[in-house]
C-alpha cells in the first residue's frame, strides 16, 4: 500500500458517522444598514463612491442628460436593449455596439461614456453585477471614463450567494466572465495614493429604477 492509499483509507475509517455540513450564508455577519434592500445598496454603493440617483423608468432620459450636461462628456456607446430611448439622449456621437470590436478597436477609446444594464446588484456589500456578453461586452464597464449603470429596483438581493443563484437560475451554464463593481475604479498601487480610473472608470453613476 502506498501512502496515497494509507492516507485514504485512514480518511475512510474515521470514526465520524451521520456527518452533516452546515452551510451559512456569510452574509448574517455583515451588519445591515437597512432591511430595505434598495436603501441599503444606495447607502453601502454610496460608500464604495458611485453616485447613485432614486429614479423611476420614466425619467431615466431625463437622469441621464442632467448627468451628461454635469459631466460635459461627448461620446456615447451603449448596446442592445436599453430600457430607454436613445433620441431622447442629448450627445454629440451615439455609438451602439453591436459589430465586432475588430472593426472599430482603434476608435474604442474615443467614446468617453457609456450606458450599460446592470443584471443585479447585492445591498450587502454595495456592488452592481454585470454579466459579459455579446449583446454587452466587458469593455463597456471597463474603457470609457464615465459609465451610467441602469439598475432594477427589484433586481437587488441581499447577498453574493443570492445573486449567484439568480444568475444560474437565468442561465442554462454559469457565464464565463460575471463582474462585481462597487464603483469607480480606483487603487493605491502607486506611492501608496489613490489614483482613479486606473482599471475601469473614474466616474460611476448607478440609476436604481
Amino acid at each position: 500500500m502506498n501512502s496515497k492509499e494509507k492516507i485514504l483509507s485512514k480518511i475512510k475509517n474515521l470514526p465520524i458517522k451521520n456527518f452533516t455540513l452546515q452551510r451559512e450564508d456569510p452574509v448574517v455577519h455583515i451588519k445591515s444598514y437597512s432591511d430595505d434592500l434598495v436603501e441599503e445598496y444606495i447607502a453601502r454603493a454610496t460608500e464604495n463612491k458611485a453616485n447613485v440617483i432614486k429614479t423611476n423608468l420614466s425619467n431615466l432620459e431625463k437622469n441621464i442628460n442632467e448627468i451628461i450636461q454635469k459631466e460635459n462628456v461627448k461620446n456615447l456607446i451603449y448596446p442592445n436593449g436599453l430600457p430607454i430611448n436613445l433620441d431622447e439622449i442629448k450627445i454629440n456621437n451615439k455609438f451602439k455596439f453591436d459589430k465586432p470590436i475588430e472593426s472599430f478597436k482603434t476608435e474604442l477609446f474615443n467614446y468617453d461614456t457609456s450606458i450599460i444594464n446592470a443584471n443585479s446588484a447585492v445591498s450587502s456589500h454595495g456592488v452592481f453585477c454585470v454579466i459579459s456578453s455579446k449583446f454587452q461586452p466587458r469593455l463597456l464597464s471597463l474603457t470609457p471614463k464615465l459609465c451610467i449603470v441602469l439598475l432594477k429596483k427589484e433586481n437587488i438581493v441581499k447577498s453574493l450567494s443570492a445573486a449567484f443563484n439568480d444568475i444560474k437560475k437565468q442561465n442554462e451554464t454559469i457565464p464565463t466572465n460575471i463582474l462585481f463593481i462597487s464603483g469607480p475604479s480606483r487603487t493605491s498601487d502607486i506611492e501608496l495614493k489613490t489614483v482613479m480610473g486606473v482599471h475601469g472608470s473614474q466616474i460611476v453613476y448607478v440609476l436604481v429604477y
